[in-house]
């Protein structure tokens, strides 16, 4: 009950406004669902999961290719999302309980993914700052659901969740990396460390942030798939297991864009679900 309570809170939280629908709908009273999705495929199809691991979004096939083509979301190569689409309570009858919303027509899908590399410090593909940001851990200053505004991972414990507060008038400039340097784990050193780097391209507006446009999942949330380190990390300290928590280093800077005058902040995360830290 407690994780059905916190899917609705975090729906609720973010349809805060009414997005505009770049998708046909031939019925626009019918029940709506959504919210934070893993994008995964099956027998039957694409299939997405929710926060809770268990309940599942099963989009008509119609809706999916209108959202590849008219919004640009390419399910096949998209790992989270975020998804509004409308069912029919017919084919639905008790959703909830079921775990199951079939034949969901997508009115709004965006993917959250963003860039994890793994390489040197130093190295020609190495990522450097190119503006700070104001924080990722943002809880301290909403009033409600804190859980959803400090990192956190997804209930596969691979995907780490940054919602990210930075300064902003270009949204699609902005591009977040989180960078791992192998070498700098070793049997000895067992800290799993993270980079995030922030390229802003020609944006240099301070006027607005993605904390006053966090009902706008895909700017204020990027999600990185840690596989990859995970498997890089185990090797390295020679570990059969994933660690249990995870630093990432950020420059922060919650005046502007001077990098200068911005200083080195660190996070550390545990590997937990959103649905456990909820719970505990």
């Amino acid at each position: 009950m407690k994780q059905l309570k916190f899917l609705m809170v975090a729906l609720t939280l973010l349809m805060g406004i009414s997005f505009t629908s770049c998708l046909n709908s031939d019925n626009d009273y019918a029940p709506t669902v959504g919210g934070f999705v893993k994008v995964g495929g099956g027998m039957f199809g694409t299939t997405f999961t929710m926060l809770d691991g268990a309940t599942t979004i099963s989009p008509t096939a119609a809706s999916l290719t209108q959202a590849e083509s008219n919004m640009g979301f390419k399910y096949s190569n998209t790992n989270i999302a975020y998804v509004i689409g409308t069912y029919d309570e017919t084919l639905n009858p008790d959703p909830i309980n079921n775990k199951e919303y079939k034949s969901v027509s997508l009115t709004y899908a965006v993917s959250l993914d963003d860039k994890v590399l793994i390489t040197e410090r130093g190295a020609s593909n190495d990522s450097v700052n190119k503006a700070p940001i104001i924080d990722i851990d943002n809880s301290e200053k909403v009033s409600y659901n804190k859980e959803l505004f400090k990192p956190w991972f997804f209930y596969d414990k691979t995907t780490l969740v940054l919602p990210i507060n930075y300064y902003l008038y270009k949204a699609g400039v902005h591009k977040f990396t989180l960078v791992y340097y192998p070498s700098e784990n070793n049997s000895t050193n067992k800290t799993l460390k993270l980079y995030l780097r922030h390229y802003n391209a020609d944006d240099k507006a301070t006027s607005s942030t993605s904390l006053q446009n966090s009902d706008i999942p895909s700017i204020f949330y990027y999600a990185y798939d840690l596989r990859d380190v995970f498997t890089r990390y185990a090797m390295a300290v020679g570990s059969s297991e994933y660690p249990s928590s995870i630093v990432v280093e950020y420059v922060v800077n919650p005046n502007g864009l001077d990098l200068e005058k911005a200083e080195t902040k660190t996070v550390v995360v545990e590997r937990k679900s959103i649905v456990e830290t909820t719970t505990d």
